[in-house]
């Protein structure tokens, strides 16, 4: 298990400012990895309400799932580490473990674990690189009929993270554009496809 505070900037990108950015870093077809985010909720959207997101993480030879929860304008991540087959066990199974640590905080939100269920899928293609300012994370994402391009800016500080990236989107000549979290993007995108239907 692992609780850690996750203090990041992001910002939408455009096709050819995130190609750019990928031109700047020299990244080539290995510096690429792919993840799955399947997301729950309850049948009430508890979660959502309380601008709280829950995810199981599919890695090319593991899985996570991390709970992420609002705290001090930044995010708590509570992450239970799981096998490949427990992840997708679970999944096929449209649960999650209701034995770990998140299903412990769950509870504590007054949120029945096992009334969790999923509410939808997001594959991402990232890169990613450390600096000496933060990790510079690039994202192309791809959910029901949508791919969306973003940068992720990860650091340890809010204070001199804020002033770092707002210098990086200057030197990159970036267009302010902060992103929403995939969780939202995804549900947003899931509805209005289902409006459509």
């Amino acid at each position: 298990m692992s609780e850690e505070l996750e203090i990041e900037f992001k910002n939408k990108l455009t096709a050819q400012e995130y190609y750019k950015l990928l031109d700047y870093y020299n990244v080539e077809d290995k510096d690429f990895f792919e993840q799955e985010n399947h997301y729950f909720d309850t049948a009430l959207w508890e979660l959502k309400m309380i601008q709280a997101g829950l995810r199981i993480r599919i890695l090319e030879n593991s899985g996570e799932l991390t709970l992420k929860t609002p705290f001090n304008s930044h995010l708590l991540e509570t992450t239970d580490y799981l096998s490949l087959a427990e992840s997708k066990s679970l999944l096929l199974k449209n649960k999650i473990d209701s034995t770990g640590h998140v299903a412990k905080k769950l509870r504590e939100l007054n949120i029945d674990p096992t009334t969790v269920h999923l509410i939808g899928s997001l594959k991402t293609k990232r890169f990613e690189k450390q600096t000496s300012k933060g990790l510079i994370v690039l994202d192309q994402s791809f959910y029901g009929n949508k791919t969306d391009f973003e940068l992720e800016f990860e650091v340890k500080d809010a204070m001199t993270g804020k002033i770092d990236f707002e210098v990086f989107l200057k030197k990159h000549h970036l267009k302010k554009a902060p992103s929403q979290n995939k969780i939202v993007r995804m549900i947003k995108e899931s509805l209005k496809t289902n409006k459509n239907q």
